[in-house]
This record gives structure tokens, sequence and C-alpha cells, in this order.
């Protein structure tokens, strides 16, 4: 079987900003490549939205994004097994297989958005659950578990214990952090690592980390798929072309094969020593220069990091980069971070504010602060956090007054 996986459509990401066409162009042209290669099926990765609770007009958009999938055909037999319930789904067109990301998870009374987009009759959502796909004489199994918050993920791992099924190509899909991955080891931004990862399985892939490379395990590959827009300009970002994955159960191989059109990305970290404003200015304004030589369709996307130590006496508060956004605004989207040694508690507030702004949005935040004070008044895990945020967002006050109480 021919099978195309794909992720982190991130459909609605840069709202109001010049970026906002990017998310739905990007993820219609990786859709339309899928279905160019005839595949059997398509998996889809999640976060598939950037936010929770879409608006109406990314709703809108996210639709047009997907109608071309209703004008294929199939002619495979599909089943999904989620505990002991089976059902079967009648394929008239390709599948698409998905599992919600974290950008979509929400509490158990609450549907997510790949629930309404299968409902809208798009795809297949899995959670915990198996899709056992059957065309001619091949049989694929996947094995979908959606993204659940970090600090739970090795646990819904170890609970749902995926098995691989006799006689099939096994593909177990997942969407969270992974420690190898990742620069620092923290529990509650990865808490599973890949010696974590079931084993018998032909290919694991994973979602949420937005670039894509492939490793080997003991028994078959790993894969990372990658996003389909950029939207927190990770170096690794930079050296890759976005793409979509091809995966063969017969030779077990994968390709990737990248988007005809998408925006260019530029990362360098630029050291300095004992440097004055204008060094710094000069030496940044020579690299844009640099990267900017060639045109492109798009504005391109530019992360500088400057760092190392400024001359005796200057902070990084007295480094005034307003002079290069004015030269360059017009032909690139910038992204400029400071980091000079000289000033270490201002470089650490700054740190803070990225963080927030790119790992944590105001949702999560607010969700931990929750968490943190029912432990603090002794309900431990006997109150289901994440529902009795979704209750109070929604203003339904009495039901989260009713969680609370049977929590007691």
């Amino acid at each position: 079987m021919k099978i195309v996986l794909l992720s982190d459509f991130h459909l609605g990401f840069g709202k109001g900003t010049e970026r906002f066409e990017e998310s739905f162009q990007n993820a219609k042209s990786a859709l339309e490549l899928a279905i160019a290669q005839k595949p059997d099926c398509i998996l889809l990765l999640g976060d598939v939205f950037d936010s929770e609770i879409p608006s109406q007009e990314t709703w809108h958009q996210a639709f047009k994004v997907f109608a071309p999938i209703k004008k294929t055909f199939s002619c495979c037999k599909l089943t999904r097994t989620k505990g002991e319930k089976k059902e079967l789904i009648e394929c008239e067109s390709i599948p698409i297989i998905a599992i919600h990301g974290t950008h979509e998870y929400r509490g158990k009374d609450f549907r997510n958005t790949v629930e309404v987009l299968e409902s809208a009759g798009f795809l297949i959502h899995l959670h915990a659950a198996v899709a056992l796909i059957e065309n001619n004489s091949e049989i694929a199994a996947v094995h979908g578990l959606g993204g659940v918050p970090e600090k739970f993920a090795r646990e819904a791992l170890s609970q749902w214990k995926p098995q691989p099924i006799e006689g099939a190509a096994n593909i177990l899909i997942l969407h969270q952090s992974i420690k190898e991955f990742l620069p620092f080891d923290d529990e509650m931004i990865a808490s599973i690592s890949l010696s974590d990862l079931p084993k018998g399985f032909d290919l694991i892939a994973d979602g949420h980390l937005h670039w894509n490379g492939i490793e080997k395990l003991q028994n078959g590959k790993f894969l990372l798929t990658g996003s389909t827009i950029i939207t927190q300009m990770k170096k690794l970002e930079s050296k890759n072309k976005k793409s979509i994955s091809i995966f063969d159960s017969k030779t077990k191989e994968i390709a990737f094969l990248p988007l005809s059109f998408q925006r260019k990305m530029f990362y360098e970290k630029i050291e300095f020593k004992n440097a004055n404003q204008q060094e710094i200015i000069e030496i940044a304004q020579s690299k844009l220069f640099e990267f900017l030589a060639e045109p492109s369709a798009m504005k391109p996307l530019v992360r500088l990091k400057l760092c190392g130590t400024l001359a005796k006496g200057l902070l990084s508060s007295d480094i005034n980069l307003s002079e290069i956004g004015k030269n360059f605004s017009e032909k690139a989207i910038l992204s400029i971070s400071k980091e000079f040694e000289s000033d270490s508690f201002k470089t650490k507030i700054s740190q803070l504010r990225e963080m927030q702004k790119n790992k944590k949005s105001i949702s999560e935040i607010g969700l931990e602060l929750l968490e943190k004070n029912l432990e603090e008044a002794g309900f431990g895990k006997t109150i289901n956090a994440r529902q009795l945020f979704e209750l109070l967002a929604q203003g339904e006050n009495e039901k989260a007054l009713a969680l609370l109480q049977a929590g007691n």
C-alpha cells in the first residue's frame, strides 16, 4: 500500500497578519500533492487547526481545503475499533485518518475540531483506536493516539498499550514531544522517550515537532512528519523544505516530496565580542542583504539571534534595532532576538516573554494555574482539571461546582 502522512496544518495561524492565508494555501497544496500520488489512505497527525476553537473565517477556509478529497475514489474497506466497539466505515473517497493534536485537545465533555471534520464527512478520527484498511490482498493497521497534555503522555500510551496486528503493516501515529528531539529534559514539555515507544511496529510517526526526519528503531522506523507551515522559526525548519511523507507498506521505505510553493526561511546566530550598536546593525544588515539577494515570490522569514558581549557600559536595552526593521520590513518577515551577556536580568525577562508567546497560550497558562490550585486545595487527581477549566470557560458554573463537590 501507498500511505501519505501529513501533519500540523495549523489552519488559522497568523490571524490578523499578512500570513493568515498561508496556512490554508500550504495545507491545500499538501493535500492536492497527496491526492496526486493516488494513495490508499492519507494519515493526518494532528494540529489541523491552530486554535482549539477556530473562528468562523477559519472554518470557512478549512472546508475549502478539505473539499478536493470528496472528488477522489477509493475501493478500500475500513474498520475502526475502539475498545470493544467495532464499526465498518464506507470509503467512497480516499480515506483521511486523523488524530487530534495538542492545539485541539479538549475535555471529555467537549468535541474537538477533528471530530467536527469527521461529522462533516472529511475524515475518520482516531483516539486510542485502530483503523484496519484492506485493499485487495493487503492490510494496513493504523493505531492512533491523539495529543494529550505532555505530562500525561507516557501514562496514556502505557494505559492504551497498542499491539501490532499479525499479517498487517502496522503504523502507530502520535502527536507528542519526544525527549530525544528537545534540548532539555522537562516532564512538562516531554514525558515520552524513543525507548518508551511500543515494539513491533513497521512505522511510528509523530506530529507536533515541525521539522521532518527519520530515525531507525529496533524493528522499524520512527518518522517526524513535520508541519506544512513555519510558526516558530526554529533552526531545524530552515534546513529542510516543508514536505509530505510517503510510506510504502511493502518495502517499508519512506520518501519526502516537497511542497512546490512555500515561503523561504533563513536562520542565523551571530556572535559579537565587545560590540557597539553601529557594528551590530552593520553586520546584521549585511547578513540580511545576503539572505535576500535571490528574488522570492513571498516575503521570506528571517530569524536572527544576536548574542555575545557588548562594549563596556552598554546594555541590551541600549541596542536599538528599529533601523533594521525600517529598512527590511517590506522585504522580509523579521524576528530578531538579543541575548547579550551584559544584560542578564532583562534577557531573562525577554526569554520568559518569548517562551510564553511561543510555547504557551493564555488558556494553557490558566489551566496550569488551576491544576496547581486544585492540588494545593487537596483535590489531587480526583478532579479532571481540563474538564473543570472547559466548564468554567463556557460559563457552566453550576456544572463546575457539581464537579468540585463530586471530587471532594
